[in-house]
């Protein structure tokens, strides 16, 4: 046996913390087994013969692992294995680029920006089919975004779900529907359509009331925040699950503090059905960046100690992005095929087109995000790679000297300082929830 690689050993008087990335585990050890596992950490036989219980748990936390074992590998292959057996698909789709309102940050130009053609949507239905035929499918997602999909509820978004509903209920598989929405147009009408279904939403916020409404305006001029607000408070009390999401600059930051008034009043059921997530605009780089930081952490403390929920900015892990996943595609309202919701959808970086009969016909654009989605030999060799996966597949796609370096640009200490964050947030959350430590 050995040490895994993806260790990250923090100790002081008070014993030691061994986090692993691989399992994304700790284990917290007293000063006297943090003694023992520090004799014999070298050769781990030695704990085994000294304290047999310590043995097996740092084995199960995937502290130690075989002497032969290629954990980069292992970890490729545990995600694919998961790819394979999830038995899920994620159609994301586009009713339309359009939108009721002019975010300055946005990427998309939203003009002349036309509905779903009734023959695009008919190919999506198709799609549906051919999925939940073919793959045998125990759960189709169905996500959308645009542009603002609530432009064309009623056109386009209630047909595909009603189809993909009867679908799913002949093939016995499960539906889930999400909707990225400024939801300015998500009334009551919409939500009552939506009952009885598996249905998520998010939502952005640009700032307090003041600060929102004057980045944040429909195309009329109109102030958005309370109709938004409104409308999520509607939305959860019909049981329906909120993420919203607060694009911030920062000059904005400050404000953000007025926004909890408006959601601590809501009941302890409803705040669960409540997140929220902080999300820094990608244009803005004012402001020092260290405290620009310590203001989110404030705000998110504030949220917290309002009994809200907020998914904290510093937990030095990032997911693994849809975009890489092989059960997932992208339908723009053209019937363009895309894999990535973060980029414009241009014609020229299309990765294949939907055909009239649902066939997804993908092209070399999707070959060769796959091929790299896994990262360099720089990516497959760092310490992080399992939280981290050297970024997404169109980060990788868009650097510089392509993979051959970090896409990140992290140097050492920065690798070590992601690791000791990330172990230091776990802990944080375990004392939160006060479990025993191992003895």
């Amino acid at each position: 046996m050995k040490q895994s690689k993806y260790n990250c050993i923090l100790q002081d008087n008070t014993g030691m913390v061994i986090y692993n990335a691989a399992t994304d585990q700790l284990v917290a050890l007293t000063p006297q087994l943090a003694n023992i596992f520090n004799e014999g950490k070298a050769a781990p036989e030695r704990i085994k013969a000294q304290h047999a219980e310590l043995y097996d748990h740092l084995l199960q936390k995937g502290i130690f692992v075989c002497d032969d074992a290629d954990e980069t590998e292992a970890y490729i292959r545990k995600r694919e294995e998961y790819e394979r057996s999830s038995g899920e698909y994620t159609i994301t789709i586009n009713p339309t680029l359009a939108c009721n309102m002019s975010c300055w940050y946005c990427y998309e130009s939203h003009k002349n920006m036309p509905a779903m053609s009734a023959d695009v949507k008919q190919s999506v239905l198709l799609l549906i089919d051919k999925l939940l035929a073919d793959n045998k499918l125990k759960k189709l997602n169905l996500s959308f975004f645009g542009g603002e999909p609530l432009l064309y509820f009623d056109k386009v978004v209630v047909d595909i779900i009603n189809h993909a509903k009867m679908q799913c209920k002949a093939f016995d598989a499960k539906l889930s529907i999400h909707f990225t929405t400024n939801a300015y147009l998500l009334t009551d009408n919409v939500l009552k359509q939506l009952e009885g279904l598996d249905v998520s939403f998010q939502i952005t916020i640009d700032g307090g009331k003041q600060v929102h409404d004057s980045v944040r305006k429909t195309k009329g001029g109109e102030p958005t925040y309370a109709r938004i607000v409104e409308h999520i408070h509607q939305t959860i009390s019909r049981g329906f699950s909120v993420g919203v999401r607060f694009n911030y600059t920062a000059k904005s930051i400050p404000s953000f503090i007025d926004v909890v008034k408006d959601f601590s009043h809501l009941q302890q059921e409803q705040k669960q059905l409540v997140n929220f997530t902080f999300q820094r605009v990608w244009q803005d780089n004012e402001g020092d960046a260290d405290q620009v930081g310590q203001q989110v952490e404030h705000i998110e403390r504030a949220f917290e100690q309002a009994g809200l929920f907020v998914n904290n900015a510093k937990s030095y892990i990032v997911p693994y992005c849809y975009a890489d996943g092989v059960n997932t595609a992208v339908v723009n309202y053209n019937g363009d095929l895309f894999k990535c919701t973060a980029r414009d959808f241009a014609p020229k970086s299309k990765e294949g087109t939907l055909a009239a009969d649902g066939t997804l016909r993908w092209n070399e654009r999707l070959r060769k995000r796959m091929s790299i989605r896994h990262g360099s030999d720089t990516c497959l060799q760092c310490r992080i790679y399992p939280i981290c996966h050297g970024g997404c597949s169109q980060m990788k796609l868009e650097a510089p000297d392509g993979i051959s370096s970090c896409p990140k640009g992290y140097d050492d200490d920065k690798i070590q300082e992601i690791m000791e964050g990330r172990a230091l947030y776990l802990l944080t959350s375990c004392k939160r929830q006060k479990p025993g430590n191992h003895q």
